[in-house]
């Protein structure tokens, strides 16, 4: 126990036990993580979008998608991107840098998003197969060949991104 305790009295941040749903109104912590291998920014084209997550309503060929989920409740961060990378790349990690943390309350469930930005080094380039879902392609791109084609970011907004945070 701490000898500190806070009261909340604004509605500030205050987490409580896990559960296994979206609460409307509530709170969720999720990771981005940009990977990058031998210079080169690496995205996933999945069929069915990131494992767990919902597929945005796009026409044409199935979109991109860097690495992105919930930690486990406990986890450092090294032991988050060494899991996730590994169970949605197949690949491991040599390094991540926090890069940004963007907060934001989603309009329709009313959650309130606490999302991390990572650029994080992979030990090999990944190859299409399975990894919590279909992978069937691995595309590589730098800050001025971005593809149009992600399937939760624009282009320009990637590209200011990068240009912004990784330097």
């Amino acid at each position: 126990m701490s000898d500190f305790e806070y009261h909340w009295h604004r509605k500030e941040a205050n987490f409580g036990p896990v559960i296994e749903t979206e609460v409307a109104g509530g709170t969720h912590f999720t990771i981005e993580s940009i990977l990058k291998f031998d210079g080169k920014y690496v995205a996933l084209r999945r069929p069915g979008a990131i494992p767990h997550h919902e597929i945005p309503k796009r026409v044409g060929k199935p979109l991109l998608y860097f690495v992105h989920d919930l930690p486990i409740w406990g986890e450092s961060l090294q032991q988050y991107v060494e899991r996730i990378v590994r169970e949605q790349t197949g690949v491991g990690v040599t390094g991540f840098k926090v890069v940004d943390l963007t907060m934001e309350t989603y309009e329709d469930s009313k959650q309130w998003a606490l999302t991390p930005h990572l650029i994080v080094e992979l030990d090999k380039l990944p190859v299409p197969g399975t990894y919590g879902n279909e992978v069937t392609e691995v595309v590589t791109f730098t800050k001025a060949t971005v593809p149009d084609e992600f399937g939760w970011w624009k282009k320009q907004e990637l590209e200011q991104f990068l240009s912004q945070h990784d330097t």
